[in-house]
């Protein structure tokens, strides 16, 4: 048994590395606000640019037209984001379950860049469940006047179809270790050829993403603690390279 669970998290390591990924690629919905959606095996990451002085969102919906249908919805007020859903003529309520990852909420001039992860499928009933394959998927989107939740107005809503294709990826391999491993608490992430940043993404045996962090050489701990023992894969990007490591929390 344990040598063909070594054997099923080699394969995924290969699989992980260069796996395609399927990608929107970047859509101006309406004048600074625009989103990219781009899914790999397990997780989509969604990157939603907007006004930076006000609250923006977009809806994902096999049959999404407007914003009354019941639609799974990330919103973000430019503070903190939201998994929601809409529910008749008022602000999309938030789901029990907030299963959207932040990863970076930057500004430059006037818009506002926010990137967030999550399982494509989440196994909850409120979540669109997002496919890695070619194809379409239907969008709504709004913003408002402020960051303050309110009525966005006729003129700042809409919906559309964007178009999914493949995506083409040249990942060199990224040399890195980890230590302790196994470990109890905190493995450390070292990179061997000094890259200044990284992103580090813990997957558990099923595929779900787990943990996320950015790091650098000041902050390079990944604390395991609140994950139950077991065999664990981490996926370390920098720049153009990437790099996978199985890793034992005792």
């Amino acid at each position: 048994m344990i040598k063909k669970l070594l054997l099923f998290f080699l394969t995924s390591s290969t699989c992980m590395t260069y796996a395609q990924t399927f990608s929107t690629g970047t859509q101006v919905l309406k004048d600074d606000l625009s989103v990219n959606i781009e899914t790999n095996a397990t997780t989509t990451t969604l990157t939603l640019t907007g006004p930076s002085n006000a609250w923006f969102a977009v809806g994902f919906d096999d049959n999404a037209t407007n914003m009354f249908s019941s639609t799974d919805v990330f919103r973000t007020d430019g503070t903190t984001i939201t998994d929601a859903r809409t529910v008749g003529n008022q602000l999309p309520p938030a789901d029990p379950s907030q299963d959207w990852s932040l990863t970076s909420n930057t500004v430059s001039g006037s818009v506002r860049t926010i990137i967030a992860t999550r399982a494509n499928n989440t196994g909850d009933s409120n979540d669109f469940v997002f496919s890695n394959s070619a194809g379409s998927m239907a969008v709504i989107w709004a913003y408002g006047a402020s960051t303050t939740y309110g009525y966005h107005g006729g003129v700042n809503r809409g919906a559309t179809t964007l178009g999914v294709t493949l995506g083409v990826e040249n990942l060199e391999v990224l040399d890195f270790k980890t230590y302790p491993n196994p470990s109890a608490d905190i493995v450390t992430v070292q990179l061997i050829n000094d890259f200044e940043e990284a992103n580090v993404s813990l997957y558990d045996f099923s595929g779900r993403l787990v943990k996320e962090k950015n790091i650098n050489s000041f902050d390079n701990g990944i604390n395991l603690e609140g994950l139950g023992s077991g065999i664990y894969l981490m996926k370390v990007r920098s720049e153009d390279k990437l790099g996978v490591r199985r890793i034992i929390k005792k």
